[in-house]
Formats: C-alpha cells, sequence, structure tokens
C-alpha cells in the first residue's frame, strides 16, 4: 500500500432531470415536479457515489451516500451534497467518476480530470 494519500473533494452542484416527460405524472403533478426542480434539484438524488481513479471501463465506487443514511448526516431524507475521498496518491492527471441515481431511477454519470496534466 502506498504510504502517500490524497484527499479529493467532490461537490454536487446540480441534478437535471434530462426525461421528465418519460415520467408518468399527470399536468397538476408535473408542475408540482418543476417546482421542485427549480428550487432544489438536488433533492432528487437517492444515490451517488465516487470513484476516485476511474479506467473509463469499470465503475469501482469507494464512497458512497444515499437517502436514508445517517452515517454522513443526519439528514434521512437527503443525501449528502458533498464527498471528501481519501486515495492513494497518484502522480500527473486522474479521471474522477461520479455516478448519480434519482428517486425516478434514472442514472447519471460525469468523469472529470483532475490534477497536473
Amino acid at each position: 500500500m502506498n504510504a502517500y494519500q490524497e484527499t479529493l473533494i467532490v461537490k454536487l452542484k446540480n441534478y437535471v432531470l434530462l426525461s421528465p416527460e418519460a415520467i408518468n405524472l399527470d399536468d397538476a403533478n408535473r408542475i408540482k415536479l418543476q417546482a421542485v426542480i427549480n428550487q432544489e434539484p438536488l433533492v432528487l438524488i437517492e444515490y451517488w457515489a465516487v470513484d476516485p481513479d476511474y479506467d473509463g471501463k469499470v465503475f469501482r465506487s469507494v464512497w458512497q451516500d444515499y437517502r436514508g443514511n445517517t452515517a454522513n448526516d443526519a439528514d434521512a431524507l437527503r443525501v449528502v451534497t458533498q464527498a471528501v475521498v481519501s486515495t492513494p496518491f497518484k502522480p500527473g492527471p486522474r479521471k474522477v467518476c461520479v455516478r448519480v441515481v434519482d428517486v425516478f431511477g434514472f442514472e447519471a454519470e460525469v468523469v472529470s480530470t483532475v490534477g497536473a496534466a
């Protein structure tokens, strides 16, 4: 094991429901859903996870939070919006992958390259 660790801070800033029309809602409830999305888009997240060294093929979660988990904070109705991940030091850039599943079961993924180029 590498004795050198680095700490990555991953923050969720926004979540966009890509296919709201795919959700079976009547017009009144669709309007209510849109109001929630506009006010607090991260409230739709059911689960999210971080792979701090993504190889582009296999997602290896080393940190996760989910609705109902009170180990990361006391709010059982929402996920935390920031992850602090300790990982072995890697010289040069690394790819960090974040996967999110919303309350409707839709999955989204973002890959970012961080570190020196």
